[in-house]
């Protein structure tokens, strides 16, 4: 799977959202009762927004060259409920460029979230996420020999926590903490998040 599946599979995911969306606007909820949604459905899509911060790699500084496991991070969402409690997003990862022995390791992929809410005040929650990510990792050196080079793809899991504090009813700030495991040339290992964003509200 190529970045450009990974765009049209989210711009698809981001299409339905944008359906749902219009749908919700436009019917008037006639009842109070938390009912279950389904995402082909009026009423569950809901949110979306972008987030930027600080992505760190923990595959380790090689043995030769240079090393900087730190980068930025960027992240734009789309998400719904299920329920008042539980919700699922679609989002596009762009981890960052990581500078290791002379070389890049970059890496960027799909996200895909269930997310487990407390809401509280207005518009805002704290919440859990846990979910799969579909990562490509792209990782090129000066001096090969340190580490393995290549290109490498795969699903893998990712967890994580946040939380978004209502400014207006439509209007939030988010915060985020995120953990992937993410498939490098040879090795998998963890790629973690902490970014601030803003996510506006539909319904």
């Amino acid at each position: 799977m190529h970045y450009r599946t990974l765009i049209a599979a989210a711009a698809a995911g981001l299409s339905l959202a944008a359906s749902g969306i219009a749908s919700a606007q436009s019917t008037t909820p006639t009842t109070a009762t938390d009912t279950w949604r389904m995402p082909y459905q009026s009423g569950f899509w809901g949110h979306a927004g972008a987030s930027v911060g600080q992505s760190k790699l923990q595959l380790g500084c090689p043995p030769t060259g240079s090393c900087d496991d730190k980068d930025t991070s960027f992240r734009v969402f789309a998400g719904g409920r299920f329920n008042n409690a539980i919700g699922l997003e679609i989002g596009l990862m762009d981890f960052g460029r990581f500078d290791r022995a002379g070389g890049e390791t970059k890496a960027y992929g799909l996200d895909i979230p269930l997310i487990l809410g407390i809401p509280f005040g207005s518009n805002s929650s704290v919440f859990l996420k846990a979910g799969v990510h579909y990562s490509k990792t792209e990782v090129s050196a000066a001096t090969p020999a340190s580490i393995q080079t290549g290109k490498e793809s795969g699903w893998g899991p990712r967890g994580g926590v946040g939380a978004t504090f209502g400014l207006t009813p439509q209007w939030a700030v988010r915060a985020d903490w995120d953990r992937y495991r993410v498939e490098f040339p040879g090795t998998k290992d963890d790629i973690d998040t902490l970014s601030v964003g803003a996510q506006y509200t539909f319904r």
